[in-house]
């Protein structure tokens, strides 16, 4: 038996990648920028969610609030303690890969984030044409609606594809004047409306609503209070993320609970709930104004209403045009965090060529939120779809939480959750377990109560998860672990764009070379320019017509530009006759910018010679660009 010749000293390689170290975003971000994003983007809810909140809860629709609004507190201070102890994109999905050592499960928490983003683009861009109605009537007709609301999405999409960013300065301006805005009509209509033993008479719970419907309500009503992950999302940017990420977090939890509590007793009190014509409990909140609640209470304004009319019509407008940017915006993201672990397939994460933005990313969840659009057809069945997401991406979260204090007890932790229960030596945070058992809770009377959302939400999931395993199989990645990550330092780097490929080709009897050369120029949406040379023997002037070699030459040509053809590349022909085929082809390439030349070894240097020939060697020494010369085995 001959003796080994060599052996392997591999490393085992399965469940870890290397990639390359593209350096870390800026932390630029401070309090108020936080608090703009993350008041943007929860804040405008109130928008909305009013109306289908009391459309079940009626006239109990302060209680709903304020029960979904404890929820809200408990989720908070998880996503504080998180985000200022793990400063980085991807949210529940990175707190799940971080406790559980598990892609399966990081990639259900972002699966279900990525759906609450794609239903705030749906859910917002929805709401905005019921506000313009105040002065396009047209914009309340189905047809109009709908039209708008496409047109928005589309609209934003594009400004994201070209690179226009989401100004945290005009987020903060319309923040300032929202706030402004719904501090007036909280102490213009306690003053004018509220009335507290009338407004208690309201909290009728068991008759109305009834048990089943205020338990509705409390899900809906949960509505009003996501968007807290795009605090989150921005933790890897922002400035001593320790102290700041909690403080803009608190900060925008402390404003909305207050004003949501405010305008929703403001609400009831100016449109009180009480039998219709046919014995129904309604209110104009649910019937005229569902769509538009804050417009509704300025219209009841005695004095003032005629003046807030217009300025709540554009400010809500501006304000869920900003929240379904936010929408766009934080799906792109979202999606770029789990291409970077390998959870999505890198259609997703591709880039433009000239605007470098995710763009088929933007296009393909833009386009998912105009169809929920157009199935939903109704704000009651959006916002069931949102809370499936949500309630799953929250409660993942406040289990995160409780996986990292078992785990990672040592965990450095700038903000740390205080009521605490100790087990086995660890330390669980009260406001954790609640939260994940009640939130759980609602998660699942979203799922038995909320039939559209069920089914669209398990659509979603199943086809998320079908794909998921799908890529991590077609890889050769592991499924259920999480995939260590590994990035690699290497600054002399250059990824090489090609334009134009160069292939110089003499014959066709390596077809092979001819392949390579189209695939490589299809991968960056090159041009191939397929050159022929003619040689001319030193017996005949170099401008001699050789019909024989010209027909041959044509038919290789012609044969290359099919190949082309059939790969989806542009093909460019070009056929010279020169003393040396070495330097025609470097002239070529000089004309037309080549970024690559591809040619193919001659027989004499694949069998006998260990040198290039005369031709290939020339080619290498004197070419402008880089050459990549293929030999294929007899």
């Amino acid at each position: 038996m001959a003796p080994e010749s060599h052996f392997d000293i591999s490393e085992e390689s399965r469940g870890r990648i290397f990639t390359l170290d593209k350096g870390h975003l800026l932390r630029l971000v401070g309090v108020r920028a936080i608090y703009a994003i993350g008041y943007g983007d929860v804040g405008s809810s109130i928008y909305y969610a009013l109306g289908v909140t009391a459309l079940f809860a009626m006239g109990a629709a302060p209680l709903a609030i304020a029960a979904a609004g404890v929820l809200f507190v408990f989720t908070v201070l998880t996503y504080a303690e998180l985000s200022a102890a793990l400063p980085e994109a991807g949210g529940s999905s990175a707190f799940a890969r971080r406790a559980f050592n598990s892609d399966a499960l990081s990639f259900i928490a972002g699966w279900a984030l990525l759906l609450d983003y794609v239903v705030t683009i749906a859910i917002s861009a929805y709401t905005v044409p019921p506000y313009l109605g105040y002065f396009l009537p047209v914009l309340r007709t189905p047809v109009g609606h709908f039209a708008a609301s496409a047109l928005l999405i589309a609209s934003l999409t594009a400004l994201n594809i070209i690179g226009i960013k989401q100004s945290t300065a005009l987020s903060l301006v319309l923040a300032i004047f929202g706030n402004i805005t719904q501090l007036a009509l909280i102490v213009i209509g306690f003053v004018a409306f509220v009335n507290l033993p009338a407004l208690i008479s309201q909290f009728a719970v068991g008759a109305h609503p009834t048990w089943g419907q205020f338990i509705y309500g409390v899900t809906i009503a949960m509505v009003a209070y996501t968007g807290i992950e795009a605090i989150s999302q921005m933790s890897g940017e922002v400035r001593n993320p320790g102290k700041n990420v909690p403080r803009g977090m608190l900060l925008t939890m402390a404003t909305v609970l207050f004003m949501y509590m405010g305008i929703v007793f403001v609400a009831i009190s100016a449109m009180p709930f009480g039998p219709g014509a046919d014995g129904v409990w309604a209110s104009e909140l649910t019937t005229t104004y569902l769509e538009d609640p804050i417009a509704g209470i300025a219209a009841q304004m005695p004095v003032f209403g005629k003046y807030l009319a217009p300025w709540i019509a554009l400010l809500g407008a501006a304000i869920l045009t900003i929240a379904a940017n936010a929408g766009v915006i934080g799906s792109s993201r979202l999606t770029y965090s789990m291409g970077a672990h390998f959870q999505l397939p890198a259609f997703f994460s591709r880039l433009h060529r000239r605007y470098k933005t995710p763009y088929l990313s933007l296009i393909t969840f833009s386009a998912i939120s105009v169809i929920i659009i157009f199935l939903g057809k109704r704000l009651t069945y959006l916002a069931d779809l949102y809370n499936f997401g949500a309630m799953l991406a929250f409660a993942l979260a406040h289990a995160s939480l409780l996986g990292i204090r078992w785990r990672e007890p040592r965990l450095e932790r700038p903000f740390k959750l205080k009521p605490n229960v100790r087990i086995a030596g660890r330390e669980f945070p009260i406001t954790a377990i609640l939260g994940f058992v009640c939130i759980s809770a609602v998660w699942v009377t979203v799922v038995i109560t909320h039939p559209f959302g069920r089914t669209m939400g398990f659509v979603w999931m199943f086809v998320g998860l079908g794909m998921y395993y799908w890529y991590r199989r077609r890889s050769r990645m592991p499924a259920g672990r999480a995939l260590a990550v590994e990035e690699v330092s290497f600054p002399e780097y250059r990824p090489l764009k090609l334009k134009t490929v160069l292939l110089a080709v003499k014959s066709l009897r390596r077809v092979e070379v001819v392949e390579a050369a189209f695939k490589l120029a299809k991968e960056d949406k090159a041009t191939v320019v397929a050159l022929h040379v003619l040689e001319v023997p030193a017996s005949l002037p170099v401008e001699t017509f050789m019909f024989d070699e010209f027909a041959a030459s044509e038919e290789v040509l012609h044969k290359a530009w099919a190949v082309g053809t059939e790969h989806g590349v542009h093909v460019e022909t070009r056929l010279v006759q020169s003393r040396h085929a070495g330097e025609a082809i470097c002239q070529a390439a000089r004309e037309v910018g080549a970024d690559m030349v591809v040619m193919g070894a001659s027989d004499r240097w694949h069998r006998d010679l260990p040198f290039p020939t005369t031709t290939v060697e020339y080619v290498l020494k004197n070419a402008p660009c880089v050459v990549w010369v293929a030999s294929v085995p007899s």
